[in-house]
């Protein structure tokens, strides 16, 4: 199956909502542009073979700034329009002619044609005189309006074409409407995308300082049913930190999860949740819906990030197909620009996870912080709340401490030996 069905096929599963679907890429619109963008190309006399011709005389190194650039395409700013691109082909300023003679003769009369009609900008930023106000007065050529001096044709009569290099190169633009309707369509589409981002993040971020409320309430309670819930929500974090969902800090696999990985963490977390769930549903519920919200969270982030990987695979494949279908090269150029949009550039999980542990898990405290503990507070909390499990791992921590300082045998003794 090509990913054009795949991809359509995952945003009509039913997983996404109606306005997550209507801001994605649309890729089978986008694609039915590059084939209005490919004939407009060839009606001009630019087919894929010649534009390969002319991107072989750019060279991989050009930085497509140099007064003998003979192919240029690139995204400019214009007004309120984000994106409108150019394409511009080298001409010799004198006669109008393209720098490349070997250029089909379709193709050289086409770009004359462009020449005439005063379609020019230089690559300087000079601005090529205009005809006449006078409607009736005679247009004037290419050549007439950038005419060589004397001193410049002897140079050119006595070095010959070695002197190119010191001559002004004009730069032909070639009018293409497809590409900006294609640019335009992405462009206004990933805007889209951005502004679902921050209203999802937005969500999420809502639930997460609702339940932080929750749990700090449930903290100072000193209900005895409030000493049980925390407990358990205890455990249900420490649960939450092993099973590290979005990311990894194995060296194995160190890093951020893709969205496949992550499910599959997250569904071992649920499922090894199923005692906890019991002792919360026990307590009430309002103990209950915390615990569904807590999970409402993980599950908002899944989705949101599987659909940001989704759309970030269709812009990669839609720019690849528009490449090879018009030979523009624009991945190089134009592709870095559209990446740069927060949907695409921001790691999701990421940013989401540093809120759920700030606002969240630090709320409970585990027996690990024990180890390093500074805060007296922290300390009168972990000894009022869990005082069997504090006197545990403080046993632990002291016959620790005896190993490093005086070897295995310390551990392995149950009396106490003087050294």
């Amino acid at each position: 199956m090509k990913f054009g069905q795949d991809y359509q096929v995952a945003l009509s599963r039913g997983e996404y909502p109606p306005d997550w679907i209507e801001s994605a890429i649309s890729y089978k619109k986008l694609k039915k542009c590059i084939k209005r963008v490919q004939q407009e190309l060839i009606s001009l006399g630019l087919d894929k073979e010649t534009l390969n011709e002319l991107w072989q005389h750019v060279g991989p190194n050009s930085d497509n700034s140099t007064d003998e650039q003979v192919l240029q395409y690139s995204l400019q700013k214009s007004g309120k329009i984000p994106f409108t691109p150019k394409l511009t082909i080298a001409i010799d300023p004198r006669d109008g002619s393209p720098m490349d003679a070997w250029l089909s003769p379709d193709t050289r009369r086409v770009l004359r044609r462009l020449v005439n009609k005063e379609r020019l900008t230089t690559v300087n930023g000079d601005q090529v005189a205009h005809a006449s106000a006078d409607n009736d007065s005679p247009r004037p050529s290419v050549s007439e309006a950038d005419s060589v001096s004397d001193g410049d044709s002897m140079v050119e009569n006595e070095a010959g074409t070695s002197s190119r290099k010191h001559r002004h190169t004009d730069t032909i633009e070639v009018p293409l409407t497809s590409d900006s309707e294609f640019f335009q369509i992405l462009r206004r589409e990933l805007s889209e995308l951005d502004q679902l981002q921050v209203a999802e993040q937005q969500r999420i971020q809502d639930e997460i300082t609702a339940l932080g409320n929750e749990l700090q309430r449930l903290k100072t309670s000193r209900k005895k049913r409030s000493k049980q819930e925390v407990e358990t929500w205890r455990n249900i974090f420490q649960m939450y930190q092993d099973a590290e969902i979005f990311s990894s800090m194995h060296e194995a696999d160190a890093g951020d999860r893709d969205s496949t990985q992550a499910q599959k963490h997250f569904e071992e977390f649920n499922k090894a949740l199923e005692p906890q769930r019991e002792e919360i549903m026990k307590l009430g519920q309002l103990a209950g819906g915390s615990l569904d919200r807590f999970l409402r969270i993980n599950v908002k982030l899944l989705r949101l990030i599987k659909f940001q990987e989704i759309n970030k695979t269709a812009l990669t494949k839609i720019m690849k197909k528009f490449d090879k279908r018009t030979s523009l090269h624009t991945r190089a150029t134009i592709q870095n620009s559209l990446t740069k949009t927060p949907f695409l550039a921001e790691n999701l999980s990421r940013a989401t996870c540093f809120t759920i542990t700030n606002e969240l898990l630090n709320l409970i405290p585990q027996l690990n912080d024990y180890l390093y503990n500074v805060d007296f507070e922290l300390m009168l909390f972990l000894h009022k709340n869990f005082k069997k499990d504090v006197k545990q791992k403080q046993h632990e921590n002291e016959i620790a401490a005896g190993i490093d300082r005086w070897g295995e045998q310390y551990g392995k003794s149950q009396k106490c030996i003087i050294m």
